[in-house]
């Protein structure tokens, strides 16, 4: 018998997905944290619901030992927005290890008879905590 499941499809994987530790951690962090407030405005939400990329893989974790997640979606303030990247696996239960970015990719401006992306850059970055936590790593 073959199970497959998809997040978008399945409301019981989107759960499942939305559940993992740096997943949770990690959009609690960019909700709050001044410095995305500070460059993307007021009000910052993560779109969980409408992804281009959001994948946990509930077979391979329960029977391979290998539990991974994968998410790639925007980020909103009050003035602009931003993409959140977020790559983690957890192998056998030693811990979750991976990286996660958020990136603006700016506005583009005319200057000079050339456009220019203003505001782009890395907002946010860093690594995972065995138990998921979001470890930044200072940014320039």
């Amino acid at each position: 018998m073959v199970l497959l499941a998809s997040v978008t499809g399945c409301p019981a994987q989107y759960e499942y997905a939305r559940r993992a530790p740096p997943i949770e951690r990690t959009v609690a962090l960019v909700e709050s944290d001044p410095r995305v407030a500070a460059a993307l405005g007021a009000g910052v939400a993560v779109s969980l619901a409408v992804a281009r990329t959001f994948d946990r893989d509930f077979l391979n974790a329960k029977v391979r030992g290998r539990d991974r997640v994968e998410l790639l979606t925007t980020v909103r303030g009050a003035s602009g927005e931003a993409w959140l990247n977020v790559s983690a696996t957890n192998i056998n239960d030693q811990g979750w290890a991976g990286t996660f970015s958020l990136r603006s990719e700016g506005r583009q401006v005319l200057r000079e008879g050339r456009y220019e992306s203003v505001g782009a850059g890395v907002i946010l970055a860093g690594t995972f905590a065995p138990d998921g936590a979001p470890l930044v790593t200072p940014t320039e």
